[in-house]
């Protein structure tokens, strides 16, 4: 999404929707994959057949408001990075962390800038005493750290120096996502393949960061968008154009020329 579909204001680009539409129309299924949350997804896109989500960085995949499949991260993970967080916060890093859980994220750190960042990825969002605390009845699938410095120099590193029951992969240039061990977007790609019948070589994937990676590998049709990070660029088969000039719809419109255009009355 961020980086890859959306434009630099985190914008669906207009081009899109009728892609969409075409898509659909053909029996072609389109799915978001994001480290967005599903509320969040799902607000942006809506349900419609032919529409699965895979949410949560690989950790939720949902069809028609049900849940494909979960992976919750190890409960044994929680509690020391949250604690891990409140003391590097003690010590005068600006970090916040949000607890993603299944059906609502939960945060305690409540600055007016910090807050509206967090909103912008998650639409279910509680601000709580104690986020170890208001997790304990809810799934958690991921773990997102902010760093408002550079999460792959310094937040990441430090929370894989922890020797925590999970993974950790950074996921933006201030995100650090704990989840569970072997949880990406490619593992449940691969998952909605089998589920789905479609084969690695008729799928396409877009990315342009770390937490794309297994993505693209599952695809046989694989694209590095031209901002993407170097070693996504590396990893990808195909270049698409930047996210700003919507390299997504101009890239699915060249692979599928054949593609016939919904037909308005």
């Amino acid at each position: 999404m961020d980086g890859t579909l959306l434009d630099d204001d985190g914008h669906v680009p207009d081009a899109f929707w009728p892609l969409l539409d075409d898509l659909l129309r053909a029996g072609i299924v389109f799915v978001p994959a994001s480290g967005r949350q599903y509320q969040t997804l799902h607000g942006m896109f809506g349900e419609r057949d032919g529409l699965i989500y895979i949410a949560e960085n690989g950790t939720s995949v949902m069809q028609g408001g049900s849940s494909l499949h979960r992976e919750p991260v190890e409960d044994a993970a929680i509690a020391p990075l949250v604690e891990w967080v409140r003391t590097t916060v003690a010590d005068g890093a600006d970090l916040g962390i949000v607890v993603c859980g299944a059906r609502t994220a939960y945060i305690e750190r409540t600055d007016a800038a910090f807050v509206d960042h967090v909103r912008r990825y998650y639409a279910a969002v509680e601000i709580v005493a104690d986020v170890h605390a208001a997790c304990l009845d809810d799934d958690v699938l991921k773990l997102a750290i902010y760093d408002a410095g550079r999460a792959e120099t310094r937040s990441g590193p430090a929370i894989r120096g922890l020797g925590l029951p999970a993974d950790v992969v950074v996921s933006g240039p201030n995100w650090v996502d704990v989840m569970h061990r072997g949880a990406n977007k490619g593992r449940a790609l691969v998952r909605l393949q089998r589920h789905l019948g479609v084969s690695r070589e008729q799928t396409m994937a877009f990315g342009d960061y770390l937490n794309d990676a297994e993505m693209l590998d599952a695809a046989g049709h694989s694209y590095a968008m031209a901002n993407a990070h170097a070693s996504i660029r590396a990893r990808a088969r195909h270049t698409a154009a930047s996210n700003a000039e919507a390299g997504v719809v101009s890239s699915i419109r060249e692979a599928l020329p054949n593609l016939k255009p919904v037909l308005v009355p």
